[in-house]
């Protein structure tokens, strides 16, 4: 199936061109036992006498970072409970193959169902192609079939192939992880930008209920104005990556190769909103300072708009005193966590900031931007400076680098604040708005 064109109406012509004229109806044999089969998978998921949610997974499709992750530890808690059905679709609805390429294997429970059908097949390759070609054009069709009670949209807004079930009534309840494209929209990847300009006005007047990841998102979004109050919920997350418990004194998996000994650490995708260049220039200053402070870490993969901190990076790694990783596993990012002199996160504006957690459940100490947010997860267990003040990240940084006593007491309050936050009461309190919109549809 690769090779077919995007197209899916130059596909049909080009399948049917392929026929001979006596053989067009052939296809019709396995269209119309896939028809049936289908008809049947839809009846039975219409039996369910439980509320029933259809989500959908295309953050699968990518590596993951904030929202893949947000996702995949939602559905993870949400897998072993009875009192809801819950339906996973993706871009592989139609389409056996496109399973292959999740980055992730579902999480697997009573509450969970991945719906994807497997192609309708014939030993004529044109037969094959044209009768898959029909199947994936009734994909918008399938999604409206099974009649969920509620949509949710764990990234924004849905895909377009949603538009018929919103359409027909199905009230849609969406996470908004924050509002960067008004915010700080010269730091959005153009692509981005235009696709949330697009769609998220369909969200703020229509969606039954918006979850934002965090107090200040939500006070942005009714002080903007763009949803009332009453429609607009707060539900915190929790730490992405789950390093080994920071006091179990085993040993916490291995670091990338190429990691140094004594090292602060950074951890995101490289892109503006970031403001690494912020923290490369107050590690600048704490070079001149120091006889030998220690290297600086970063990890993550390069993002848009980072042509110029891409060669700062490359010169700071050619001068001996940065390293930067790139997509690193779980058990080398938990490993870089847990052996940090500290975190640094010098974010111009986040949602939620899952470093935040990450570093606290890891044991290190963090220095982050001091922006609402950041105040509302880390609170009393980090050091602050404003994003834009490299002066102050350098005398935060040297601070806390050159006192060890400092470190032990912010590890000590950061493992007291991250017990505040869990995916379980993540998926709890999810679930309870999923809940309460589908009694009300």
């Amino acid at each position: 199936m690769g090779g077919l064109p995007s197209n899916a109406r130059e596909t049909l012509r080009l399948a049917f061109a392929s026929l001979a004229p006596m053989r067009n109806l052939r296809f019709l044999g396995p269209l119309a036992s896939w028809t049936v089969a289908t008809v049947q998978e839809v009846r039975r998921r219409r039996r369910e006498a439980r509320p029933t949610i259809a989500i959908d997974i295309s953050p699968f499709w990518e590596p993951l970072t904030g929202i893949g992750w947000y996702l995949y530890r939602l559905l993870e808690e949400l897998a072993p409970r009875t009192d809801v059905a819950i339906r996973l679709y993706g871009p592989d609805l139609v389409d056996g193959r496109q399973s292959e390429r999740m980055v992730v294997r579902l999480p697997s429970g009573p509450a969970l169902e991945h719906v994807s059908y497997a192609p309708p097949r014939s030993r004529w390759t044109a037969l094959s192609m044209l009768t898959a070609t029909v199947a994936r054009l009734l994909g918008p069709v399938l999604l409206a079939a099974d009649r969920n009670r509620v949509l949710f949209a764990p990234n924004y807004f849905p895909p377009r192939r949603w538009l018929l079930v919103e359409a027909l009534g199905t009230p849609l309840v969406a996470t908004v992880h924050d509002l960067s494209y008004l915010k700080v929209p010269w730091a959005v990847r153009q692509e981005t930008q235009d696709n949330l300009e697009r769609h998220l006005d369909w969200v703020w007047s229509r969606a039954a209920m918006i979850l934002t990841d965090s107090h200040a998102v939500r006070g942005e979004i009714v002080g903007a104005g763009l949803a009332a109050p009453s429609r607009v919920r707060t539900v915190h997350l929790a730490a992405a990556h789950r390093p080994d418990d920071p006091d179990d004194p085993g040993d916490p998996g291995e670091p990338p190769a190429g990691a140094p000994e004594l090292y602060a650490l950074f951890v995101g995708t490289v892109e503006p909103r970031k403001n690494l260049e912020t923290l490369l220039d107050a590690w600048s200053g704490l070079r001149a300072q120091s006889a030998d402070p220690p290297s600086l870490v970063v990890c993550g993969r390069l993002g848009w708009k980072s042509g110029g901190l891409a060669k700062r990076i490359e010169r700071a790694e050619s001068e001996g005193w940065l390293r930067h990783f790139g997509y690193v596993s779980d058990s080398e990012l938990a490993s870089l966590y847990r052996n940090a002199l500290l975190v640094a996160l010098p974010s111009h504006y986040e949602g939620f900031g899952l470093p935040v957690l990450e570093a606290f459940e890891a044991g290190a100490p963090l220095v982050v931007s001091d922006i609402p947010v950041l105040r509302e997860v880390a609170g009393d267990a980090a050091l602050y400076a404003p994003p834009g003040r490299p002066d102050t990240w350098e005398a935060r940084l040297a601070e806390l680098l050159g006192d060890a006593d400092l470190r032990g007491e912010l590890v000590r309050r950061g493992r007291e604040r991250a017990r505040r936050f869990s995916w379980g009461r993540t998926a709890d309190e999810t679930i309870e708005i999923l809940r309460r919109v589908a009694e009300l549809a």
